[in-house]
């Protein structure tokens, strides 16, 4: 696991004003991973703009990490969902 590619817990949510306890929620809600070194939890920093997200929706909208959750899972939809009509879209034009 090389450093550089890792942020301590306790320093991402020093910077963001959240707790630890809701970093270990959303791993607990499998929406991001935490990687234990030492004694430290660390973070991917693939997963900062996904967390980044998550936090913005807990602090301006006050939805609890369950609701976060319902959230994240709902969004996966519609992404899931919009690539599927983009892929119909260019099927469609082909026939065409």
């Amino acid at each position: 696991m090389k450093k550089e590619n890792f942020i301590s817990i306790k320093t991402f949510c020093e910077n963001h004003g959240v707790g630890e306890s809701f970093i270990y929620s959303m791993y607990e809600y499998e929406i991001l991973q935490v990687q234990q070194e030492k004694e430290a939890g660390m973070l991917h920093l693939d997963d900062l703009p996904l967390l980044e997200k998550m936090v913005r929706l807990h602090h301006d909208l006050d939805i609890n990490p369950e609701g976060i959750q319902a959230v994240h899972h709902l969004l996966g939809q519609v992404e899931s969902l919009q690539q599927e009509v983009a892929s119909l879209k260019k099927k469609l034009d082909r026939l065409e």
